[in-house]
């Protein structure tokens, strides 16, 4: 009975390998805060993860995990911007070989972001922007997107996308501050 749990355990493992994969990468991030009457940019850098899963030859799902940094200026009344937050992405996605070694992978889906940290700077005086007493801004934004990747012998994953915020990022503002924001990134895989 062992030997029929272990060998059954060891096809599992190896089914799921086979139509599995991981991948580690950075890009660029960008970020614009907007009411619609008036934006806030900021821009950085993203590292993060992913696991991709293959539901059939050319269906898939990813899950990752990003860790984003974000600066940006207000020039008008000199404030400077740091940002750090957290980014979960489930984007299903659909592969389309292009060419021997090649394979398009566009994709869509949601992202959870948290936020860990964001600070205003204005003449050396340093705000957090998510005390509800001096900025207001909510840690959580649930964003909706897509893009286009492509995959480089199965070892390089060159992607672009955009991503939409849903909520209103700052407290009781009226009208609402929303998110958006295109990306960039290059990913090993394996």
């Amino acid at each position: 009975m062992k030997k029929i749990i272990v060998t059954l355990a060891l096809v599992a493992v190896a089914a799921t390998s086979a139509f599995a994969q991981i991948g580690v990468g950075l890009g660029y991030q960008g970020k614009t805060y907007s009411d619609g009457n008036n934006d806030q940019k900021v821009g950085g850098i993203y590292v993060g993860g992913q696991y991709n899963y293959a539901l059939t030859d050319a269906i898939g799902v990813a899950a990752g995990l990003d860790l984003n940094y974000l600066t940006g200026e207000e020039k008008t009344v000199g404030v400077k911007y740091k940002e750090m937050n957290i980014g979960l992405p489930i984007l299903f996605n659909y592969a389309i070989p292009v060419a021997e070694g090649f394979v398009l992978r566009p994709f869509a889906g949601p992202t959870i972001s948290f936020g860990l940290s964001n600070k205003g700077d204005m003449g050396g005086i340093s705000i957090d922007l998510y005390d509800p007493d001096l900025g207001g801004y909510n840690r959580f934004d649930i964003l909706v997107g897509g893009g286009v990747a492509l995959d480089v012998m199965e070892v390089i994953r060159v992607s672009v996308g955009y991503n939409k915020g849903l909520l209103n990022r700052v407290k009781d503002a009226d009208p609402a501050v929303t998110t958006g924001g295109l990306h960039f990134g290059v990913a090993y895989l394996f």
